[in-house]
């Protein structure tokens, strides 16, 4: 089996020198700007459920057969381009280069429409190897949801459930953005609140060990002033005899004020991007460590506080970007008398 070559028998009607058609195929395929493919009915069987049977191919369901030309002929609404590139991802050629997006959209309508799952399953694999913009992203998950791509529906979690779609201007928004519903940026809200307030759950985890595990200088001044403070109230008579050097209860809310600081910066700016790398940022440690005397726990804050924060690092990037199990057990454990109503929601 080899490539046509420009001979007056096989040339299609439209000159496309780079189009795949080859000499000994038994099914012509003609497009919508009149270019005919000459291809084999076993390889369009084996990658399309509906090349299997004719009938159902197309809204015209055309099949022509002629005197002249013995061999069927098959009109499609696509495009000569589209459908040479389609054709390359089925034959066993080299792979076409999808430099565009738009490209990519256009073969999922056509591979989906003729129920080619392998050439769905090539253009699921080059999207998840893509490094995507933001928009794009948007995209590109929007085509996702569309043709059921778990994989590529959770690689793009990150980018849906940090952007603020409501900003973003109507002209710049993907064509397919109708896909997403309400209700699910609904639960990309409850994503992106969820994730952050696990991250606030890391940063007081470890605000509390780093002061219990050893107490800096404001630790020592924060125990005793709350101890001077309970030796002024007259319920608290446990206090006699009591020093700030003993563990008590009474004490468990105090953390080093740069870390809490530091923490608190840290959660403010997740809040305007979580997918901002905080831990690492040296403009909000000089900022936590400026606005309070006290030098950190064990080590210099500003010195040794990047690598005290490793483990921490990688618990938060461990951190998922979806939660649908816990969205759906929210969904069915709130009552929804206590959801708020269209009719009093607050524009």
């Amino acid at each position: 089996m080899s490539p046509s070559q420009t001979t007056a028998e096989d040339r299609p009607n439209t000159s496309l020198p780079s189009h795949l058609s080859y000499n000994d195929g038994d099914l012509i395929v003609r497009t919508s700007d009149n270019v005919e493919f000459k291809i084999h009915k076993v390889i369009m069987a084996l990658a399309s459920q509906v090349f299997r049977d004719m009938q159902t191919l197309d809204s015209t369901n055309t099949l022509i057969f002629s005197p002249e030309n013995p061999t069927p002929v098959v009109d499609v609404s696509e495009p000569s381009q589209l459908f040479d590139v389609l054709l390359r991802l089925i034959y066993p050629v080299p792979q076409p280069d999808l430099t565009s997006l738009d490209l990519v959209a256009d073969l999922l309508v056509a591979a989906d429409k003729y129920l080619m799952t392998t050439v769905m399953g090539q253009l699921e694999d080059y999207l998840l190897s893509r490094s995507l913009e933001k928009l794009d992203a948007l995209r590109v998950h929007c085509l996702a949801k569309r043709y059921s791509f778990p994989r590529l529906v959770e690689a793009t979690m990150k980018e849906v459930v940090c952007m603020d779609v409501f900003i973003v201007h109507p002209a710049a928004l993907p064509k397919e953005i109708g896909v997403l519903t309400l209700q699910d940026w609904h639960k990309y809200r409850f994503f992106a609140d969820k994730r952050l307030g696990e991250c606030s759950d890391l940063f007081d985890t470890f605000a509390d060990k780093m002061s219990d595990d050893a107490w800096c200088a404001c630790i020592r001044r924060q125990r005793r002033e709350k101890l001077d403070a309970l030796h002024q109230m007259e319920d608290h008579e446990w206090v006699d005899g009591c020093t700030s050097d003993e563990d008590h209860e009474a004490f468990e809310d105090i953390r080093c004020e740069v870390w809490e600081n530091f923490f608190r910066l840290c959660l403010k700016k997740l809040r305007k991007d979580q997918k901002a790398n905080v831990l690492d940022d040296l403009i909000l440690r000089v900022e936590a460590d400026h606005a309070y005397g006290c030098r950190g726990i064990k080590d210099d804050f500003l010195k040794d506080s990047s690598r005290q924060l490793t483990g921490l690092k990688q618990q938060l990037n461990a951190l998922p970007w979806s939660y649908e199990d816990k969205y759906n057990a929210m969904k069915k454990e709130t009552p929804r008398e206590y959801w708020l109503s269209f009719a009093n929601y607050a524009i």
